[in-house]
């Protein structure tokens, strides 16, 4: 089962590593592939185990034809999307080193990959944090504006 879900996010990483940035300040994402994804999402973790019932916030905005998106842990500030991309009903989300301000794990700088898709009148998210051997899952629900 492990390995039927890693071969997508294995797909998504050399998408991701081949594929042109187009993250915060660049303007190359439509307003149809992003209209979708746009406003704030509060997540309710559903995988690993460890993570369950824990919630994160995503939020995604369009401001004068410029793509932003932000990922929220708990009550961490949030963290700036440094790429966001588009691919068929997915929108990818990519933290770098370089977020600021970063995610970070016992003190040190992470990437995470966070791929976002719409079920619906939800939205369901795989999630890729560096050092990480499992990839977290969540469902969220669409917060009022």
């Amino acid at each position: 089962m492990a390995n039927r879900r890693g071969i997508p996010i294995a797909v998504l990483l050399v998408l991701l590593l081949t594929a042109p940035a187009r993250g915060q300040g660049k303007p190359s994402l439509s307003h149809a592939e992003v209209a979708p994804f746009v406003g704030t999402w509060l997540f309710t973790m559903t995988e690993p185990e460890a993570f369950k019932g824990t919630e994160q916030t995503v939020r995604i905005w369009e401001n004068n034809g410029v793509v932003g998106g932000s990922v929220q842990i708990g009550k961490f500030p949030a963290s700036d999307a440094t790429g966001i991309f588009h691919d068929g009903d997915m929108l990818v989300l990519t933290i770098s080193h370089a977020a600021q301000p970063g995610i970070r794990e016992n003190g040190a700088p992470i990437w995470a990959v966070i791929s976002l898709t719409r079920d619906g009148d939800s939205m369901k998210t795989a999630q890729m944090l560096e050092r990480s051997q499992t990839i977290k899952r969540g469902v969220a629900t669409k917060q009022p504006d």
